[in-house]
């Protein structure tokens, strides 16, 4: 299948925008979808269903870390490749993909007795399947990412992630308990990969070239050993707690952990599967990957700079009003991890530069030092409960590895963290004049005795959201700039509208 080496800035530029309105619609989509699984299925099973799952995923996570050995990524980076090529990594990611389930089956029973949760063994076995599943659709979804068909992918998710929640729920009202969660894993897993391939008009011929597939293990086994690596670090917290403190503390922090990560793989994450391919198209040219760079960085945090500062002020009625008192375990756990959460919604960008640059091997090695530093600070954390955990992961995020971890990605294309952090700056400064506007608010409201949780997060959110869009079109910082630049390479008349409408507030228009 030859390669596109179409890299004229406006069609890459057009096709970018169009990926990320199609992708928005799909994050909105699945943000309701989360939501609503959060409000309904959640509340009925309660902690100690998502701890056994949490322990589950625990190994589910780490052995997809071997999913595609890279080779997607692979795929996506190349400026071309072959069809043999592409066959021979389907066949390769299929028989895979059986030989993983089989590893998850055979190590059921020692996570089971490492946990001490003998319905573990059943689970497992039964969530093995998703691997295959998952495995199958690896090649067709690359082809998608590659080709920048953002629309079918956007789809293809969302349907998936319906399909999902609908069986996740119908199972929990059953009284399925946590099998309603395996059951939802498997429906998302397998009709993903199903509409990956309705969407992709490639089939697999039946060959297999060694030589082909050799070609890219340099690049995909360095980001296989990365994706390792990177989940003992995501992990060993997950984990510790699991081993030393139970199911009920692990699900508090696991629904913590996964409020902070919502706005992380619904935005910034989407956002990376629409800007990849457009930087390995543009990777032999510095200035240009940087600018672009700096520019999605912008972009990205334009909305989770809001978010999670946000979330962070107003977590006690937000678990209060939507999980109800089961979960109240979990409050302190996420205002202590919503700053991490708004820095590594950009720092989680960082990946693109490593991987459109083929330099996955300095990837690899940054990634082993920083767990290191992360599994370091769970163990001393532990002893003080959950919240002694999630204070060590703020503390060595913010102390020791968010600087490097910018800097190191940077010298592959030459910018520095201060021209970085210039740019960021202002958008920086409005989220926190937000966040003392809604800390103020909440704060008077308990003063006059207003207990109501869903009257304090209405309000709460309805002020923040006012306050930041209020602040943007009085300050005019330069994402508004950007924004509208970016858009104005859509031809569509909404678009075309809201151009006008910023524009119009933009105070260098007064």
């Amino acid at each position: 299948m030859p390669a596109s080496n179409q890299t004229a800035e406006p069609p890459l530029t057009q096709r970018a925008v169009s990926g990320t309105a199609w992708s928005t619609l799909s994050v909105a989509g699945r943000q309701v979808l989360s939501l609503a699984s959060v409000a309904t299925v959640a509340r009925l099973l309660g902690p100690g269903a998502y701890g056994v799952m949490g322990m589950a995923n625990l190994l589910i996570v780490f052995i997809l870390n071997f999913r595609d050995l890279g080779t997607g990524m692979a795929i996506v980076q190349r400026l071309s490749i072959s069809n043999r090529l592409l066959a021979s990594l389907f066949w390769l990611n299929f028989f895979f993909g059986i030989a993983m389930a089989l590893i998850v089956i055979a190590a059921s029973p020692f996570t089971a007795a490492f946990f001490n949760t003998h319905e573990l063994v059943s689970i497992l076995c039964t969530l093995s399947l998703s691997f295959w599943f998952t495995s199958c659709g690896v090649v067709p979804n690359a082809i998608l990412q590659r080709e920048m068909r953002f629309k079918a992918l956007a789809m293809a998710d969302l349907k998936a992630g319906l399909i999902g929640y609908l069986v996740a729920l119908s199972s929990a009202y059953a009284g399925f308990g946590v099998w309603s969660l395996v059951f939802a894993s498997l429906a998302n897993s397998f009709t993903a990969a199903l509409f990956y391939w309705l969407a992709s008009s490639w089939r697999p011929t039946w060959e297999f070239d060694k030589a082909e597939v050799t070609s890219v293990f340099g690049f995909s086994l360095n980001l296989s050993a990365f994706g390792i690596v990177n989940y003992f670090a995501r992990n060993a917290d997950n984990i510790t707690v699991g081993k030393v403190l139970g199911r009920l503390p692990l699900g508090n922090y696991q629904m913590a952990y996964n409020l902070m990560l919502t706005p992380i793989q619904n935005i910034s994450s989407v956002m990376a599967q629409v800007t990849l391919p457009a930087f390995a198209r543009i990777q032999e040219d510095n200035e240009r990957f940087r600018q672009a760079y700096i520019r999605s960085s912008m972009l990205i945090a334009l909305i989770t700079f809001p978010v999670m500062a946000g979330l962070g002020v107003v977590a006690d009625p937000l678990i209060r009003a939507v999980l109800g008192p089961k979960w109240l375990g979990a409050i302190r756990i996420f205002q202590i991890l919503a700053p991490v959460g708004l820095v590594q919604s950009i720092q989680t960008t960082i990946g693109q530069i490593y991987v459109a640059k083929g330099r996955t091997d300095w990837m690899f090695r940054w990634g082993v030092a920083a767990s290191i530093a992360y599994v370091t600070a769970f163990l001393v954390g532990v002893r003080f409960g959950i919240v002694g955990v999630a204070a060590a992961y703020c503390i060595v995020y913010v102390g020791f590895i968010m600087t490097p971890g910018f800097a190191i990605a940077f010298k592959l294309i030459d910018l520095k963290v201060s021209r970085f952090a210039h740019a960021l700056l202002p958008q920086l400064l409005i989220t926190g004049a937000m966040t003392l506007a809604c800390w103020g608010w909440l704060h008077g409201l308990e003063m006059l005795g207003v207990s109501n949780p869903w009257t304090r997060l209405i309000s709460t959110s309805a002020l923040g959201a006012g306050f930041y869009i209020a602040a943007l079109i009085i300050t005019g910082p330069p994402i508004m700039r950007v924004l509208e630049e970016v858009l104005s390479h859509s031809g569509n008349p909404v678009v075309a509208r809201s151009i006008r409408f910023i524009g119009a507030l933009s105070p260098r228009a007064r």
